[in-house]
């Protein structure tokens, strides 16, 4: 089916769950074929039929890598399997997770269109897309007008339903998304047979028609607002928290004292699929909120790290590590030590009070290979980093890791972190 979609010319595929066990077979999907991700959630007609809160096991799918959505998630009131007040309760849930996460929400809406504006409310902060919309010209407008995105798929191109051809030409064009929903609702010709992927050229088609534009400039357009409600595009959505070797990683910040040589900023935008290069430092409220969603048994540990130096956040990183550890979680800071640089050694011991372990960035095995090597900001940063190491020492236990290197005598650094009785740790 992928296959037969690439010779089609659909480079990208969005997989949605309906259900926890839908979501993360999605989510193992996209981390095994390339152009595909996915998006986690709980679709109003699969509800647990005792009612209970069956996006509990949410958080943990959305830890991995290459998804970037939440949905499906939303109203269907043509169905109306479980009660609207137990759909709208898990519906708001789904919309708190995706803000928290920063993901694009992917919302179902049945003979329920007012009603989710209405649960939407004026002030979402991540992207929305109402999916295979069919619903009232006059809430796509509304919707649209709030910056969402309106999602027309085979339906459009029925011959009865001239009405939505004439939605789709009254929307501004950069709110406009095209979609299959299959392996349901195949477009005109195809009716009646099993929806694929390679069948959005038909819905890429009818846009083209109703725009008046050749097909080409029509995809690259789609292409673009694709991208944009997706989070993919120029300015991606950075990746504030990740799995990765059994462990959870919170990305506060991207600031740094040191310009490392070996630093993995100077060579990739993420490591393990995931994005995590900053346009800007991360809002603290949802740092906060990501936490709340967390539970100890997703990760062996909670790292506080950053694709920069998290010290550089301290009331920030002493708080969440507080609260994470107050929670039960086995708490890390990943540091290259200079925060004495910044801080007294009494704040420094208190920021590090909330830490089971800290690991120290070291790299070199004297002052003048660190400053060749690592390049920091303060001429003392060496002196001020073995400082760190002894104090650190009083509050958590400490590891030493360093990079191999060109220039790095990992020799030498070998023998001071023996002489210092601490472990160390050579990566790369």
């Amino acid at each position: 089916m992928l296959a037969s979609a690439a010779e089609s010319g659909v480079t990208g595929f969005m997989v949605p769950g309906i259900s926890l066990k839908s979501s993360l077979k999605a989510a193992l999907l996209s981390e095994t074929r390339t152009g595909v991700f996915a998006a986690a959630g709980i679709h109003p007609n699969e509800f647990d039929p005792d009612f209970q809160d069956s996006s509990a096991g949410l958080p943990e799918i959305l830890l991995r890598p290459r998804v970037i959505a939440v949905g499906e998630t939303g109203l269907d009131l043509y169905r109306e399997r479980t009660s609207v007040e137990h759909q709208i309760k898990i519906f708001r849930k789904h919309i708190r997770l995706a803000e928290a996460f920063g993901l694009t929400l992917i919302v179902h809406s049945r003979n329920a269109e007012r009603e989710v504006l209405d649960v939407l409310g004026d002030d979402v902060s991540v992207p929305v897309i109402m999916h295979c919309y069919t619903g009232p010209s006059d809430t796509a407008r509304e919707a649209a007008d709030r910056g969402y995105y309106i999602g027309f798929a085979g339906p459009m191109t029925f011959r009865k339903n001239r009405w939505l051809r004439d939605l789709a030409g009254s929307l501004r064009v950069d709110r406009i998304l095209i979609e299959t929903d299959a392996p349901y609702l195949s477009p005109e010709p195809l009716r009646g047979r099993r929806n694929e992927p390679s069948n959005v050229k038909y819905i890429a088609d009818a846009v083209s028609e109703i725009w008046g534009r050749g097909l080409e400039e029509t995809a690259g357009t789609l292409m673009k607002n694709s991208l944009q409600a997706l989070q993919l595009g120029p300015v991606r959505r950075t990746d504030l928290v990740y799995l990765l070797y059994g462990n959870i990683y919170m990305n506060i910040t991207g600031r740094c004292t040191n310009q490392c040589r070996f630093c993995i900023k100077e060579r990739a935008d993420g490591i393990g699929g995931y994005y995590l290069k900053h346009h800007g430092e991360p809002i603290e409220e949802r740092l906060e909120s990501i936490i709340g969603t967390l539970r100890p048994h997703m990760g062996k540990e909670l790292v506080f790290c950053g694709y920069g130096e998290p010290t550089m956040r301290p009331e920030l990183l002493k708080r969440l590590a507080r609260s994470t550890s107050d929670r039960g979680f086995s708490v890390r800071l990943n540091t290259n030590g200079s925060c004495l640089t910044r801080l007294s050694p009494e704040e420094t011991a208190e920021l590090l009070e909330p830490f089971d372990a800290v690991s120290v960035s070291l790299n070199a095995s004297c002052r003048d290979q660190y400053n060749s090597i690592c390049r920091p900001a303060d001429g003392n940063a060496w002196d001020r980093l073995m400082e760190f190491i002894e104090l650190a020492g009083r509050a958590a236990s400490v590891r030493l890791t360093a990079v191999r290197y060109s220039g790095v005598d990992m020799e030498s650094v070998e023998k001071l972190a023996k002489s210092l009785s601490l472990p160390l740790r050579i990566r790369g």
